[in-house]
């Protein structure tokens, strides 16, 4: 593999949507972190520092052959399943509104749903593309794949976190989906997954009051109301930065779940067209390197990458804009955030690197 430049575009337009985020960050917390006895620029230091942090695991991995990574495939699911099973011990494991999603670092928490999500589709690229025939056989892919699936997501279902488990089902679906999973074979554990997941908004009433609320059918939903609002009055230019009026305790987690509220708030519809652009950008930027990658693995890699963070902004933005029903799920870059954030960067350390070795200037032949 020939050894270029990194993907300049590629880089500038995250760095960007990563800087856009500091600063949203900054103007969405600087009143909650006063009155929380803090200063108010507090949270902004902190995603300060994890953004760069998430830069230079970012720098180093880019720097190393990608296809290095896939000799850890299997040791990366099962520090993945480690720690998703260590998460829910009292004393290891934060429990926050009932729920155990974190591990206490002391000078900070880490979520390991988030390294589940990079684990996933690390261990299932790495598969296929060693042993391609996995996935077209019914015994070898309910061995391989569909068993450790199942055990990642029954573990996070239990934190509880939904929202996280349809992260990690979209980033390996989409590895199986690209590498040509044949319907038939797959179809039962679509059948499967539906059903669970019926169950599960059934058996939690306060997930079947968000669904229900999501319908009209049963009173209203406060944050979304408030993010509505807030989206609304922003117009066409919006407020100003710091201007905006929600963060004075109006709309709760302004600064991780509803930044993009903050957004629209404050830079009203032309900035939420220039956040929705970079992120659009990076996406099709990504397809774009996966297309050329040399090898299998590249590609599952960086396509299912790209189609995870994809998802993950259509359904922030899809909650802050009443699209669908409310569901815990950062915008990518921009959501305060520690674990989320270095883990992102992460992420894309190893799709850099697979760039160094392609020239998107050049078209297909």
């Amino acid at each position: 593999m020939k050894t270029g430049k990194i993907d300049r575009p590629f880089l500038i337009a995250l760095m960007i949507l990563a800087g856009i985020g500091v600063i949203m960050v900054f103007s969405a917390s600087m009143y909650s972190s006063t009155i929380s006895g803090e200063k108010g620029y507090t949270l902004f230091l902190k995603q300060l520092l994890f953004d760069a942090l998430g830069v230079i695991v970012m720098v180093i991995m880019s720097k190393i052959d990608y296809r290095t990574y896939k000799k850890y495939y299997i040791i990366a699911m099962v520090i993945a399943a480690f720690l998703l099973l260590i998460v829910l011990i009292p004393g290891i494991g934060v429990k926050v509104n009932d729920a155990r999603r974190w591990i206490d670092l002391k000078f900070t928490t880490f979520q390991p749903s988030e390294f589940a999500k990079v684990a996933g589709i690390l261990y299932y690229s790495t598969l296929i593309a060693k042993k391609p025939n996995v996935i077209r056989k019914p015994g070898p892919f309910f061995r391989y794949c569909m068993l450790p699936l199942l055990f990642i997501c029954g573990i996070t279902v239990i934190e509880p976190s939904l929202s996280a488990t349809m992260a990690i089902v979209v980033g390996v679906c989409g590895v199986l989906y690209f590498a040509g999973v044949r319907f038939k074979i797959f179809l039962p554990y679509i059948g499967f997954g539906l059903l669970a997941f019926i169950g599960l908004m059934i058996a939690e009433p306060w997930r079947l009051d968000r669904f229900n609320v999501f319908l009209g059918k049963s009173g209203y939903d406060y944050q979304i109301t408030q993010s509505l609002l807030a989206i609304g009055t922003g117009g066409i230019f919006g407020k100003g930065l710091g201007n905006g009026k929600q963060k004075y305790s109006f709309l709760p987690e302004l600064q991780n779940d509803f930044i993009f509220s903050n957004i629209a708030e404050e830079f009203g519809f032309i900035g939420c067209l220039v956040v929705l652009g970079l992120f659009a950008f990076v996406i099709w930027r990504g397809f774009q390197i996966a297309q050329k990658s040399p090898d299998t693995f590249g590609y599952l890699y960086t396509s299912s990458v790209m189609l995870l963070l994809a998802f993950q902004v259509l359904v922030n933005i899809g909650v802050a804009s009443a699209i669908i029903p409310v569901t815990g799920m950062a915008l990518p870059f921009m959501s305060a955030g520690g674990s989320s954030v270095i883990i992102l960067f992460a992420m894309m350390g190893p799709i850099l690197n697979i760039s160094r070795g392609v020239d998107l200037s050049k078209k297909r032949l």
